[in-house]
């Protein structure tokens, strides 16, 4: 079972069932009303206004501005006709015969067409022209506009893409939301139809009944903005967004190049590494690279320890007073790993341009941030702390 062809039929052949005035019914050879035959006929219904079926299309509510569009034409066309041209009027003396009249009257009736009359010497023509043309032609038009525009609203929903009016590129702009509004409910309602009276039968004819069938889908794609969107995907992406190259290329109407197809190189990265690049001694690089690692979601590490390296390390003591003196050397001690953590907050602050963005970098970089310094330090300040304590303690004893 294929479908051949889709064929247009005539209304005329077709009628509302007379119980319920919505189910739609063929008219047979002897005028007889029979239902339509199974999978042969699909039945769009597309209701402009509620109500019947019979008088919810668009084309009975657009055919009476058409009629009245209709008559106002006919009636200035006889205005036109009439009053587009003076009227003739021929004056005959009181002698004069039938025959004369006559000739007066033929002359004043070729004179419409012909500009040109011959008569007596005896006899008078005189132009009559009428006033207050001017505002009796200015109905005729504006009435015929005012329809054209009802008729515009009928079928688009706006008048600004199709008729002159006031406004410009905005109101038009404006108007033509509403044409897309109408035309996405009009492109939706006909894909149901479509999947119900041929999609479907379609297979069922074909495969049998199915759990899942497949839909047809009309519609005009959305126009994005692909410049926004690239600028979404340089800030995400780095950070950790999975995007499908496939989903992209659609997106900007490039194809999967070929085997033997020429493919544009990438740039480079600003912040990326050679494998193979002695590592940075100067902090200000160290930071750099540390900036580049935490946008790219990467482990940071060794930070701690490559900035260390630039200052020395300060040993904790046992004091005689531990408590002011362990202070102050775990503060010294500190100061390096600490340093460098701050650091590393103030080049993510720099290299971001949001907050947003200072947050996703916050997280998923200080979880990855090497701190085994500070907390040697600190498991080392403890240490002493308890040994400092206990020391006390055995000096009051003795």
């Amino acid at each position: 079972y294929y479908p051949k062809e889709l064929k247009r039929r005539d209304q005329r052949w077709f009628r509302f069932n007379r119980v319920d005035l919505e189910t739609p019914m063929k008219l047979t050879a002897q005028g007889q009303e029979v239902p339509l035959d199974a999978f042969r006929f699909i039945y769009a219904n597309i209701q402009a206004k509620s109500g019947l079926a019979l008088r919810s299309g668009l084309a009975r509510a657009a055919a009476w501005g058409w009629m009245f569009k209709a008559f106002t034409q006919r009636d200035w066309a006889i205005f036109t006709q009439t009053y587009g041209q003076p009227l003739r009027v021929g004056k005959f003396g009181k002698g004069a015969s039938e025959e004369d009249q006559n000739t007066l009257f033929q002359a004043v009736a070729n004179i419409a067409g012909d500009c040109a009359a011959i008569i007596p010497a005896s006899m008078e023509i005189d132009f009559v022209e009428s006033k207050n043309v001017g505002s009796s032609v200015d109905l005729y038009e504006s009435r015929s506009n005012w329809l054209d525009q009802q008729i515009s609203k009928a079928v688009l929903g706006q008048t600004a893409t199709t008729d002159a009016i006031a406004g410009g590129h905005a109101v038009g702009q404006e108007h033509r939301q509403v044409q897309e509004d109408i035309e996405r409910a009009d492109a939706k309602a006909l894909s149901g139809i479509l999947n119900r009276d041929l999609i479907r039968p379609w297979i069922i004819a074909e495969f049998g009944p199915q759990k899942n069938y497949p839909r047809l889908k009309i519609e005009r794609p959305e126009v994005e903005d692909l410049a926004a969107l690239s600028t979404a995907l340089g800030i995400l992406v780095p950070l950790g967004l999975r995007v499908k190259a496939r989903q992209i290329s659609d997106k900007f109407g490039l194809d999967e190049p070929g085997e033997n197809d020429e493919i544009l190189g990438q740039t480079a990265q600003p912040d990326s590494e050679d494998a193979n690049a002695p590592e940075p001694t100067d902090p200000a690089s160290i930071l750099k690279r540390v900036s580049g690692k935490i946008k790219r979601g990467e482990e940071a590490k060794g930070t701690t320890t490559a900035l260390n390296a630039q200052q020395p390390s300060v040993a904790l003591k046992i004091a005689p007073d531990p408590v002011a003196d362990l202070a102050d050397q775990l503060a010294q001690g500190a100061e390096t790993p600490m340093q460098a953590m701050l650091e590393t907050i103030e080049a993510m602050i720099q290299s971001a341009n949001s907050l947003g963005e200072i947050r996703e970098m916050l997280l998923a970089g200080f979880p990855k941030i090497a701190g085994d310094d500070l907390a040697a330090l600190l498991a080392e300040a403890m240490s002493a702390a308890h040994l400092g304590g206990r020391a006390m303690l055995e000096e009051e004893s003795d």
